[in-house]
């Protein structure tokens, strides 16, 4: 018997792998409580993961992004760099 098969059909495509679909219907007011959770989620591009790790009680983590954070870090990152920068042309004069 051949033990190293390989993992694809006789067309050479993977087989697909199994999967399952449900749907599920909601009111108005289950509707909007829904797309509250997801906005709060960070989630509304994703609702199949949503709903899964909501299901499964699985933990999600939400990363919001502050963009006055991301200017201060950037801003950080620039002097720290201008500081390795001065360190850099330094480091010829201390050899002399």
């Amino acid at each position: 018997m051949d033990t190293n098969r390989k993992l694809t059909d006789k067309t050479g495509k993977k087989p697909p792998t199994p999967s399952h679909k449900y749907s599920f219907r909601l009111n108005e007011e289950q509707n909007i409580r829904f797309n509250e959770l997801l906005c709060k989620a960070g989630l509304e591009h994703n609702r199949s993961r949503f709903i899964v790790k909501r299901i499964f009680e699985e933990e999600f983590v939400v990363i919001k992004r502050d963009p006055s954070k991301v200017q201060f870090v950037a801003r950080l990152n620039d002097f720290y760099f201008q500081f390795q920068k001065l360190a850099n042309n330094c480091a010829p004069v201390k050899v002399i």
